[in-house]
């Protein structure tokens, strides 16, 4: 019975350290580190992260006038330079993807195949769709 009992620990210890493993080691530090976003990446971001604050700024101003927490003179105030803001910032991205298309070179539109492939034909929609 005792030889069963120890056996039955020995084999539940085995479990937990198999399982628990992965979590006990030193990871390596080349795994957990990601990489640094280069200077285009690092300023896309910023572009996105300005519209995310103007466009939810937007959206609070809206939502405070609904609700009458703002009046209609301090909301016509406010909702200029916010969309200004917004309509810059979507500029800005339209401008920096511009540019980066053309660094990366042109891209042929969806309907047209790669150079190469044959062309692909488009079977009519039935009335049904």
């Amino acid at each position: 019975m005792t030889i069963a009992i120890v056996l039955g620990i020995a084999v539940a210890g085995g479990a937990v350290l198999l399982v628990a493993w992965p979590f006990l080691r030193e990871p390596v530090a080349a795994d957990d580190r990601l990489d640094a976003p280069s200077a285009g990446e690092a300023r896309r971001l910023e572009l996105l992260d300005e519209r995310d604050r103007v466009l939810g700024a937007l959206k609070e101003l809206e939502f405070d006038h609904r609700t009458g927490k703002i009046g209609d003179e301090d909301y016509r105030s406010q909702i200029g330079p916010l969309r200004r803001s917004a309509a810059a910032a979507l500029r800005a991205i339209d401008r920096y993807g511009a540019e980066a298309a053309a660094f990366e070179g042109p891209e042929l539109p969806p309907e047209l195949p790669p150079p190469g492939e044959p062309e692909r034909t488009l079977e009519p929609r039935s009335s049904r769709d």
